[in-house]
Formats: C-alpha cells, sequence, structure tokens
C-alpha cells in the first residue's frame, strides 16, 4: 500500500453543500437510537447516518455514478455500476451501489474503532495542523445543513473528524519522528536514493491501429520508413534540448502537435515537464529507461518491447522517448516533500495488516433496523 487515503468524501460533501445544492429531506420516524455497539461503545444513528452519507459521496460522485441517469442508467439496480469490494478473506466481489455503501460505511466504523484504540495503546493524538484545518472546514458549513437527512452539526462534525484525521494520525504517529516505530532516518534516506527518479521526457509511439479484413482493429508495429520518420522527429528535439534546454524541446513539441496550427502556444516552465516520482510506482520498462540516462545528460531510448526467450520471441519496443535525467537532490526539497508517502512505502502494508486483523476480530454489532431504515437510496430522493 502505497497511500493511506484520508476520505475525500467529507471534503466534497462540504464542497458541494456551499455551491448550493439541494440536500434531500429524510423522514425517519420510530428509527432506534442506537445504530452500533462495540463493547460498551455506541453509535447514535444521526452519527451512522454520517457516516453513511460521507461514504455514498465518495462512492458516488468519484466512481462517476452521479452521471448514470443522464445516459438512462439506474446506478442502484444496473450491472454496469457494480462496485469491486474486497471481502475480510481477500477475496474480491461485485456489489451493487446501495450493498457497497453499507459494507464502505461498515468498514469505515470499525477501522474507526481500530485506530481509536492504537492512539489510546500507543499515547498518540490527533495531528494538530490536521486538526486545525478540519475545524476551519466544518466552521464554513452552514449551520443546521444535513439535518434534513437525520444529521446534526454535531454527529456530522464527529464523523468527518474520525474519517478524516484518526488513520492519518495514527500512522503518522507510529512511524514518524519520534513514534513508538518510527523508522530511521538511514532507512529513509536508502529508500529515496534507490527508488526515486527526476526527470523530463516527450515520448512517440512507435506502433500505429490497423483495420482488420474483419472489421476488427489491431495494434502492429511501425514500418522501418515510419519508425525512422519518428526517431528523426525526436532527434530534432534533443537537438534544440542540448542546445537550448529542455524547456525549448517541450514548446518546439508542443507546437508541432497541437490541434491548431495558428493558436499561440504558451511557454512550458520548470514544473509543468520535471517529474519527480517513486519508480516502484512507474512501469518497469520506463523505469529502465529512465535510468539508462545519465543524470544531468538527455538522450534517445526506446522501451516497451520483450526479450526473447525459450518459449516466445522478442517483440518490437512500443515507444521511444526523449528523456532529460535530473539530480533528486536538486532541489532538496524533493527528498523533505517525499518524506510522508516513503514512509507509507516502507510501513503501509505493516500498518494495513495490523489494522485488519484487528477489525476481524472485532466484537460488533450494526442494528439491521438502522441500516434498513437509513438506505443510502435515500439520498438521491428529492
Amino acid at each position: 500500500m502505497k497511500n493511506i487515503a484520508r476520505m475525500l468524501c467529507a471534503v466534497l460533501a462540504i464542497a458541494m453543500l456551499l455551491t448550493g445544492c439541494t440536500m434531500p429531506k429524510i423522514n425517519l420516524p420510530g428509527t432506534p437510537d442506537v445504530a452500533v455497539t462495540y463493547g460498551d461503545q455506541t453509535i447514535s444513528t444521526g452519527e451512522y447516518l454520517a457516516y453513511l452519507y460521507m461514504n455514498f459521496e465518495n462512492v458516488y460522485y468519484n466512481y462517476g455514478l452521479s452521471s448514470y441517469a443522464s445516459y438512462g442508467i439506474d446506478p442502484w439496480t444496473s450491472e454496469y455500476a457494480k462496485i469491486p469490494y474486497e471481502q475480510a478473506d481477500g477475496t474480491t466481489v461485485q456489489l451493487d451501489l446501495e450493498t457497497y455503501v453499507i459494507r464502505a460505511t461498515e468498514d469505515a466504523i470499525k477501522r474507526n474503532f481500530v485506530v481509536e484504540k492504537i492512539m489510546k495503546d500507543n499515547g498518540l493524538s490527533v495531528l494538530e495542523e490536521e486538526l486545525k484545518t478540519a475545524e476551519k472546514n466544518l466552521a464554513d458549513m452552514p449551520e443546521n445543513y444535513f439535518l434534513p437527512l437525520g444529521i446534526s452539526d454535531a454527529s456530522y462534525a464527529t464523523a468527518y473528524k474520525n474519517l478524516n484525521l484518526n488513520e492519518y494520525s495514527t500512522f503518522m504517529g507510529l512511524y514518524g519522528k519520534n513514534g513508538p516505530k518510527a523508522v530511521a532516518d538511514a532507512d529513509v534516506r536508502k529508500y529515496f536514493d534507490t527508488n526515486y527518479l527526476s526527470y523530463k521526457i516527450i515520448t512517440v509511439s512507435l506502433t500505429k491501429t490497423e483495420s482488420q479484413s474483419d472489421g476488427t482493429s489491431k495494434t502492429v508495429a511501425l514500418t522501418a520508413a515510419e519508425k525512422e520518420a519518428e526517431l528523426k522527429k525526436l532527434q530534432g528535439y534533443l537537438a534544440t534540448c542540448n542546445e537550448k534546454g529542455f524547456e525549448a524541446a517541450m514548446d518546439a513539441y508542443n507546437k508541432a502537435n497541437a490541434t491548431d496550427k495558428n493558436a499561440e502556444i504558451p511557454a512550458s516552465k520548470d514544473e509543468d515537464n520535471r517529474q519527480n516520482v517513486d519508480a516502484t510506482n512507474l512501469d518497469e520498462a520506463l523505469a529502465k529507461a529512465i535510468r539508462s540516462v545519465e543524470v544531468g545528460k538527455a538522450k534517445i531510448v526506446e522501451y516497451g518491447g520483450t526479450e526473447a526467450t525459450a518459449d516466445k520471441e522478442a517483440t518490437p519496443n512500443t515507444t521511444a522517448a526523449l528523456i532529460m535525467r535530473l539530480d533528486i537532490n536538486k532541489p532538496d526539497t524533493l527528498y523533505t516533500d517525499s518524506l510522508e508517502n516513503i514512509l507509507y512505502s516502507l510501513k503501509g502494508e505493516e500498518f494495513e495488516k495490523q489494522v485488519k486483523d484487528a477489525m476481524a476480530a472485532l466484537t460488533i454489532s450494526f442494528n439491521e433496523d438502522v441500516q434498513k431504515e437509513c438506505s443510502p437510496k435515500k439520498f438521491t430522493e428529492q
């Protein structure tokens, strides 16, 4: 796991309400007051609704399901709208939207109970700067905005902070500087030096699509003449790069590939073209191509093909690129800016296993009457 994502849905919900979106009104007469029981701890129905709503927003909009209706597709029933869900045993099933949101909400609540215990056991607390940001976001909300959903300001604030702060604060508190499981500076630095790459790139394809006699299409390698023409273009950009710098080469490329040849192409900048990445997140062939270039130099590299094996013939390269490799230590802010992501790379899987194992061991009860009455479908009813 390369990242522990803080919930975007809560931020999305606030952004939507500030743009004047209409809230559906939910009537919940006779609904039990307690939705979740865990030992001597309980979660009210209002707070459960807040968790449910945030998970609904996250899925409904981030998965693009909100646009399905415009195509005549019901996101609640369509097979096209089913979402992959990883079960506790590691297997994946396809769930309809309603079931997925309910399961995701259960998982979010379970995870929060687990991370709260980890925080307590290790003497950790919510990170101060993160808390300030969350409180500012909440302060921007209109008063009682979520009340039509059965969610009080207090219930929404509790769920919002839990989803956005606790897991992140727990991870950073454990593995960050001075934490009980702090990663040694030398190990962080070693990961950075080994895995991080900084580069600029202009690519051309060495393949094309050909129509077949049966009406299908097929991707094939360029002819020798076609490939030579593409490589000649890159040679021209390389010459410009060596003479005037990479930005001039990129500007020439952008101008040559503009749809409107008369349009004015704004000059690119270093920050537009520079890519700083963890190579473990890159395509292996691209990472190898970048490493083949000397730091501070630029050259043309072909990649994407496969080498011959005992069973298969080699396949031609699919991409050619002008790559300029940069020094990851210049500017030195790249290292400091990458510390958090490096911790996730080093300890993310360990933390995730700890959390999931603890979730599986929880004895927790979700009130089925509440879950039945509080269907996420009602969030789209006006």
